[in-house]
């Protein structure tokens, strides 16, 4: 009886000891996962304002869809260049866009420009077949900054 006895305390003990053990390692692995102090990143990106509700800006389709004119009025004074960016889906070749540059003449207050959408190549076109609307991104940039302009047609 008491070598049984003492079989059990042996167990106990050695269950007791083991689990310390277990309790420890646990512990000290929860330590070194730490999550590290929150750093916040601060956008380097400034905020570019809206043009001004002045200036007046059209686009328009023409030549059965496969062109539209970008008409753009009261430019504000002192712009140099207006970056342009359209953007839209096609049936068969997804989501497609124009990008380009239009260069003002000093004080240049009213431009119009046919943008083709598709390709051109050696005098041949292949048109996008546009499904939905189109959006119009434009940076005007001068002696104030940049200011952008944004709206689906």
């Amino acid at each position: 009886m008491k070598l049984k006895k003492n079989k059990q305390i042996i167990i106990v003990g050695f269950s007791i000891i083991l689990l310390i053990i277990i309790l420890i390692f646990v512990l000290s692995k929860k330590e070194k996962t730490k999550k590290p102090a929150t750093t916040f990143i601060t956008p380097t990106e400034s905020v570019i304002p809206t043009v001004d509700s002045s200036v007046k800006i059209n686009l328009k389709p023409i030549i059965s869809g496969k062109e539209v004119l970008l008409t753009i009025e009261d430019i504000p004074s002192k712009t140099q260049l207006i970056d342009y960016e359209l953007s839209y889906q096609t049936i068969k070749q997804g989501l497609q866009g124009v990008i380009g540059t239009i260069e003002l003449e000093d004080n240049e207050k009213k431009y119009e420009k046919k943008i083709t959408l598709g390709t051109c190549s050696s005098g041949t076109c292949v048109y996008h077949e546009v499904e939905g609307k189109i959006r119009l991104s434009l940076k005007f940039t001068g002696n104030y900054g940049e200011k952008i302009f944004e709206k689906e047609y």
